[in-house]
């Protein structure tokens, strides 16, 4: 069943109405049993993955609690004097065998990953160089639904109980029910587990409140992604699965409505997904913060898909930049007298590396790299000049606090944002290249003035809607980046406001959402990874 389908509010409804009147101590159980169905439903034979990394990274975490407890009893007994040898020994003993189960866990759950993810084009390449015929069966592998989150979710989990920051969780359902939450099930959030897992041990009382905003970010997610994305992908899907027939303004025409598309799908899917857990009275992480008013580069992916963000930050960034292999580069450096290279170099490659791993996180294949490898060398050459072009602009007198200015950094980082979704976007690399090239060419201004633009997947009614949904869209997060908060400002109005926005709301969705006989919804674009 499709989230976005017109069954699901009444699926919600019909799981809400019984999770409030159950007896409150088993409302855990109830979400852990319409967790697993719905799963199940929908990833059938899949689910098989899901349940390797639940069973695995479950007992590893029991495994490595036990360990630490017997580390920590051979401490005490040294400090005693009742057993010989020394405390930097026995740390190192100790931390030598975790790291063997942090080692198993990676290798088999990231294993699965990249196996599933990759192995359909390496045996592409590997069968393109032997004319002989195939050298590597081809095989039909289907990614089960999002893979990437609950493994990630899953590794961070057992490397914050490595790190002492998270106990073991000993229920086993329980730990079941933190991976198998329906509502992040589809693209996320990648949650961390002291903030998820007791929230659903609580006993949860019906609160009117709670629900109504619950069902109003859910409305309002649905008009995110059926108003604007999905009615976006007409056009977007039109002209880049289809790019030789198009070239100039259409390419960037085009590239507008995808950054409608891609915005609309990411951050409508977040708010559908936080309103169903709302209305259950489960508080999940805020997965987008309006990035598109972002000011440089490093701040718009600090917004967009913050947790993805934070995960490689917390358990890839700082674990290579603290590891001996960044410290040895660091003292090489300063060895040869390159002081100030010492300081940012390691963590310049670093930083490379983890883009690359973000680029390889998007997709298989070669412009999915490349995609990584821009947005990289972006991020250093911010970090690497915002100083300088701090001081060049102290130095002109150029007010870089005033609106103006502002404008511009949004609207550069949005012009680089967009440059980048040419290559994620694109075919292949031949195709980003011809792409860039029309755009940067361009001379067909006309097709905005002759009614050409019409003829690209979106015709004048429904890009007029496109638009003014738009216009709304920006004017509510405009408002909330000024720290307005909306659904509480709406619900201090008289009653007749109140219900006039929400009913509107709602008849917009089923008005002008993009669903229907002939039309096949198109999924989230997260949901692939």
């Amino acid at each position: 069943m499709s989230i976005t389908s017109l069954k699901f509010p009444f699926f919600i409804t019909a799981i809400a109405v019984i999770y409030y009147v159950i007896p409150k101590k088993l409302q855990w159980i109830w979400l852990l049993i319409v967790s697993s169905a719905f799963y199940l439903n929908l990833s059938r034979t899949l689910s098989v993955y899901l349940g390797i990394t639940i069973v695995s990274v479950y007992f590893l975490g029991l495994i490595m609690e036990k360990w630490e407890g017997e580390h920590k009893e051979k401490m005490a007994l040294l400090k005693e004097g009742k057993i010989s040898g020394d405390r930097k020994s026995l740390k190192a003993a100790n931390k030598k065998r975790k790291n063997k189960l942090i080692w198993a866990c990676v290798i088999l759950n990231l294993g699965m990953l990249v196996f599933l993810k990759f192995y359909k084009l390496i045996a592409g390449e590997i069968n393109a160089h032997f004319s002989s015929g195939r050298a590597v069966p081809l095989l039909n592998l289907v990614l089960p639904l999002g893979i990437s989150f609950y493994t990630f979710q899953a590794i961070g989990y057992l490397v914050d109980v490595y790190r002492g920051k998270q106990k073991a969780e000993h229920n086993f359902f329980r730990f079941a029910l933190f991976m198998v939450f329906f509502p992040q099930m589809i693209q996320g959030p990648i949650s961390r587990y002291h903030q998820l897992a007791p929230q659903f041990v609580k006993e949860h009382p019906f609160r009117y409140e709670q629900v109504c905003h619950g069902y109003q970010l859910f409305v309002w997610g649905l008009f995110k992604k059926m108003v604007i994305a999905d009615r976006a992908a007409l056009m977007a899907d039109l002209v880049f699965q289809n790019y030789s027939y198009y070239s100039g303004w259409e390419y960037i025409v085009a590239l507008l409505v995808y950054a409608a598309q891609m915005y609309g799908d990411f951050s409508g899917g977040i708010d559908i997904i936080r309103g169903v857990a709302q209305i259950l009275d489960i508080d999940m992480v805020d997965n987008f913060e309006r990035p598109y008013f972002s000011r440089d580069i490093p701040e718009f992916w600090r917004r967009w898909h913050v947790t993805l963000g934070t995960w490689f930050r917390d358990y890839l960034f700082y674990p290579l930049s603290l590891s001996h292999y960044a410290q040895d580069l660091s003292k090489f450096l300063r060895k040869k007298k390159w002081m100030k290279m010492a300081k940012v170099l390691p963590s310049y490659i670093v930083c490379m590396i983890l883009w690359l791993a973000n680029g390889a996180w998007h997709g298989a294949g070669t412009q999915f790299i490349l995609f990584g490898i821009y947005h990289g060398v972006l991020t250093v050459m911010s970090m690497h000049f915002k100083p300088k072009v701090v001081e060049l602009g102290n130095r002109l007198k150029i007010d870089m606090k005033c609106d103006s200015f502002e404008i511009f950094r949004i609207l550069r980082t949005f012009f680089l944002v967009e440059m980048g979704r040419v290559i994620y976007i694109a075919p292949d690399i031949g195709a980003t290249w011809a792409i860039f090239k029309s755009i940067f060419t361009a001379k067909n201004f006309w097709i905005l003035l002759d009614g050409s633009v019409f003829n690209m997947g979106l015709d004048s009614k429904n890009m007029l809607v496109l638009v003014v949904s738009c216009l709304v869209l920006f004017l509510v997060e405009f408002a909330q980046e000024r720290g307005v908060k909306i659904r509480e400002w709406i619900g201090q109005q008289n009653l007749w406001l109140r219900w006039s926005c929400w009913l509107t709301l709602i008849f917009v969705v089923i008005i002008f959402g993009v669903y229907g006989t002939g039309y096949s919804s198109s999924g989230f674009i997260y949901m692939k990874y």
